[in-house]
C-alpha cells in the first residue's frame, strides 16, 4: 500500500507554486519600475508582488490530495 504525507505533498506544492510565480515577478517588478520612474501610482502592482508572496503562507489542508496536486498559481491567489 502506498502512503502519501501530506506534509510533503504540500511542501511539494508550494515549492511549485514559487515556481510558477517567479515569472510573474519579474513581470511586475519592471512594471513597478516603470511606475516608478514615470511617477504613477505602483499601489496595484506592490499589493501584487504582496499577494504572490503571500500565496505559499496560505493553509491548504482543507483541500484533497487530489486538488493538492491539481493547484495551480492562480486557484491558490484566490484560496
Amino acid at each position: 500500500m502506498i502512503r502519501i504525507d501530506r506534509k510533503t505533498a504540500e511542501d511539494s506544492v508550494r515549492g511549485r507554486l514559487r515556481s510558477e510565480r517567479l515569472a510573474r515577478f519579474a513581470v511586475l517588478d519592471i512594471a513597478y519600475m516603470r511606475a516608478l520612474e514615470s511617477g504613477e501610482d505602483a499601489t496595484g502592482i506592490a499589493a501584487e508582488k504582496q499577494a504572490l508572496r503571500d500565496v505559499t503562507d496560505k493553509d491548504f489542508s482543507s483541500l484533497s490530495l487530489g486538488e493538492l496536486a491539481g493547484l495551480t498559481l492562480a486557484v491558490a491567489l484566490e484560496f
